[in-house]
Parts: C-alpha cells; structure tokens; sequence
C-alpha cells in the first residue's frame, strides 16, 4: 500500500517482538508463580511437584528463548 512502509514485515516484527519481549517475561512471572506454589507452607506434596514441574519448564523455555536470540543477534 504504502511505498515508504511496508505493512507485512511491520506484523511480522510486531509479532516477534511480543512473543520474545512479553512472552518470555510472563513466562519467567508464571515460573516464579510454580516456585512460590512449592515452597507454601500449606501446600501438599503433589501441589509442591506440580510447582516444581512448572517452574522448570518455563525457566526452560526463557532461557532456550533468551539463548535463541543471542544466537540470532551474533550469528555471523
């Protein structure tokens, strides 16, 4: 449409930027959520797993995220 903008590759960044900015922080916010869940004082032992479990998958997926775009951003 535009000659100076070019709308489609606006989106794409748009959704990239979200998905790495945002997603990888509330993603790191849900994992501190699993981490808090296991070390309640009144929580039961399948609350304290399911907490743990949690936490470790999204501290993976943020630092497999983080690590991807270092990758990204240095690659040669």
């Amino acid at each position: 449409m535009n000659q100076y903008v070019d709308v489609d590759a606006l989106w794409k960044v748009l959704v990239v930027g979200l998905a790495g900015g945002v997603g990888l922080v509330a993603l790191f916010a849900v994992g501190m959520v699993g981490l808090a869940a296991r070390t309640a004082p009144n929580a039961g032992s399948q609350a304290r797993v399911a907490g743990l479990a949690l936490a470790v998958v999204c501290f993976t997926i943020v630092v497999a995220g983080a690590a991807l775009g270092l990758y990204v951003m240095l690659k040669k």
